[in-house]
């Protein structure tokens, strides 16, 4: 018997969220079986009601329980499609659809990133279909939430079908999953984690969100055009000061000379009123102050409403971290007299024509419309899909020298290296990482990037 499903959305007025029943009782059987998505072009004239053994390609995913140990693929019993002039690449998802905690039929919250990032990368899948002379079978798993679970997933064998993965998002599952594919020279894209150094020795594993190093490093980089180091401070509370050797590091990376100054401030403070800002204040030239703290946002608010209480005419710029876009007590006048920047790894100019088209094919697919998730999925599948047909599986090898062009900006790979005594001491390859990060300043309109 055949589950079909199709994408529900459900408003939330008092939240302003839209969430959306994406495979209903078809995660439970995910939870076990993946799901397999072709590229294969979908032929005229096909019986437009399944057939019991295939279900038919269409725009809704079709699920089946499945009894042999091996997925559904799209296609017609005794109608055989055109076989692709290109080479066949598995890939295989693995995303936290979370199944096991769904109730009354009902999807959990959590659920929204999987869904979300299934949905743009399954519209990235079609694109590719069109465009590229190449087949790809995805598999789509369910992660699930606990380190328990995955390891269970872990053990199917029918993961050692995939040579390229997409997934896990939970880092301890990324961490894992590395060594696994690193054993068997898979090809692992870790499409959300931003965390560094969750692999080593492992050149074909390809980390898409940039770390907060490559954070770090861009703000240093930025600041550094205009600004010599004494002019700019580092403040953070004491929890937070292992992330300024970042800012440090970078100068001399950079080939730069001097230190930024650095102003640590203890994890009990509330306010600024028994620290002194002033004696960080240049007269004749902008002082900049650069605050890599997210947790707390009546810390990062109290800073900000003590230099703009100490500033008079000194002119003044802040860099903080990306979090703080999403943050509603701020005052936008703050954000705006004290010139604050932050770092991002995304930024999407809804006028531009491509951005439009995704999110109207993703309401027409969906009924709903795409969240910076969604736009992730597309993206990672698109680059992936593209770097497939033009390179085959050694595309890691070639991927230092491509800089893809994404809805969300830019994908610009960076080697990360290690150095340890069992190399004597010589660079070792541990894995890319994208580092593209935008700088984006605030302005009457909000974040904007400056180049």
């Amino acid at each position: 018997m055949y589950y079909e499903f199709q994408v529900k959305k459900l408003i939330d007025k008092m939240k302003r969220e839209i969430l959306f029943l994406f495979f209903s009782i078809g995660l439970l059987l995910a939870a076990c079986n993946p799901v397999r998505w072709s590229t294969d072009p979908v032929r005229p004239n096909q019986p437009g009601k399944p057939i019991p053994g295939k279900p038919a390609p269409m725009d809704t995913i079709r699920w089946t329980p499945n009894n042999t140990g091996k997925p559904p693929i799209g296609g017609v019993p005794g109608k055989p499609q055109s076989p692709s002039t290109g080479e066949t690449y598995h890939l295989a998802f693995l995303l936290p659809f979370l199944s096991n905690q769904m109730t009354d039929g009902t999807v959990s919250d959590k659920s929204r990133l999987a869904l979300q990032f299934y949905a743009g990368a399954k519209i990235a899948l079609q694109q590719l279909s069109s465009e590229l002379d190449i087949n790809l079978v995805a598999d789509v798993w369910d992660t699930q939430a606990t380190d328990a679970d995955f390891q269970k997933l872990m053990a199917n064998p029918q993961l050692e079908k995939a040579s390229v993965f997409i997934g896990p998002i939970r880092s301890s599952h990324v961490q894992t999953f590395a060594e696994w594919t690193k054993k068997r020279h898979k090809i692992l894209i870790s499409p959300e984690s931003p965390t560094a150094d969750l692999t080593t020795q492992n050149p074909d594993f390809l980390q898409i969100n940039p770390s907060l190093r490559a954070h770090c490093e861009a703000i240093t980089r930025y600041i550094r055009k205009t600004n010599k180091p004494d002019a700019v401070t580092l403040v953070c509370k004491q929890k937070e000061a292992d992330r300024l050797p970042y800012f440090q590091n970078a100068i001399i990376g950079s080939s730069g000379s001097g230190r930024f100054a650095e102003l640590v401030i203890p994890d009990e403070t509330i306010n600024f009123d028994k620290v002194d800002l002033k004696k960080h204040l240049h007269v004749d030239r902008t002082s900049v102050f650069v605050l890599p703290s997210w947790a707390s946002q009546d810390f990062v608010m109290a800073f900000l409403r003590k230099l703009k209480d100490i500033k008079g005419t000194n002119r003044i710029e802040v860099y903080g971290m990306p979090q703080w876009r999403n943050y509603d007590a701020i005052d936008p006048e703050y954000l705006s007299s004290l010139n604050v920047h932050i770092s991002s790894a995304s930024w999407f100019d809804y006028s531009a024509q491509d951005v439009k088209g995704f999110q109207q094919k993703f309401y027409e697919t969906t009924g709903t419309i795409p969240d910076e998730d969604g736009f992730n999925g597309y993206d990672v599948m698109m680059f992936t899909g593209r770097m497939l047909a033009s390179y085959g599986l050694s595309f890691p090898a070639r991927i230092g020298t491509v800089t893809g062009n994404t809805l969300r900006g830019q994908y610009a790979f960076s080697k990360i290296f290690s150095t340890s005594a069992l190399d004597d001491s010589h660079n070792t390859l541990d894995y890319w990482e994208n580092t593209f990060v935008h700088i984006l300043k605030f302005d009457k309109f909000g974040f904007v990037p400056v180049e």
